[in-house]
């Protein structure tokens, strides 16, 4: 699902890939809509003060989520993969995109509690470099927390972008969750419902 990362995320500037790297939402564009596997957490701190800068903040009907780093950064242009150039820390191409996102497994609480449903969130913020979930580098383009994912996704669950949140997690509330991720170009899954909610599943 993700093996076409390890073969092009070095090739970021190059159209002529067949197969683009994850975490590259300006390139998606350009090169296909793979699906892929993805981890989610719960978000509590998702107010004004975001990477996208205060006009991105969750809006009212739109789910809102961090991308991991590694995502946010080489939609505008790329890094060492080691974080050691400065954090893009404002608006840039990951900015505003759309994704679909799918829960299969709730990872942590494993309560046997019921997943939610998939929803469609815009991306306004960057999940730092924290070891486990958005720590995914060139060098190594999973995280390490267990959940083997190229991309990860941290929802916003204040406000009225907090409902999509709910959505997403159903019955097991605040947690990590694995599933599944795609781009969504125009951001146009939103006219599916309230946040996404009639775009169907991801297979």
């Amino acid at each position: 699902m993700y093996s076409s990362f390890l073969m092009t995320i070095s090739l970021l500037a190059s159209l002529g890939t067949a197969s683009p790297p994850v975490g590259a939402p300006d390139s998606f564009l350009k090169r296909g809509l793979p699906i892929h596997r993805a981890s989610f957490t719960w978000n509590k701190n998702c107010g004004a003060h975001v990477a996208c800068g205060p006009a991105a903040a969750a809006k009212p009907g739109i789910g809102a989520a961090a991308i991991n780093t590694l995502a946010f950064e080489n939609a505008d242009g790329g890094i060492d993969g080691k974080g050691n150039k400065p954090h893009v820390y404002g608006p840039n191409g990951a900015c505003g995109s759309c994704w679909h996102l799918q829960p299969v497994s709730n990872f942590y609480p494993s309560n046997g509690k019921s997943l939610g449903t998939p929803v469609v969130v815009q991306i306004n913020d960057v999940c730092p470099m924290d070891k486990g979930y958005c720590d995914q580098t060139v060098e190594h383009p999973t995280n390490t927390g267990g959940f083997d994912a190229p991309v990860h996704f941290d929802l916003c669950s204040m406000g009225d972008a907090g409902e999509a949140a709910k959505q997403f997690f159903g019955e097991i509330g605040p947690g990590v969750v694995t599933g599944l991720a795609q781009y969504d170009p125009g951001c146009t899954l939103l006219e599916k419902g309230p946040f996404g909610s009639g775009a169907g599943t991801l297979e």
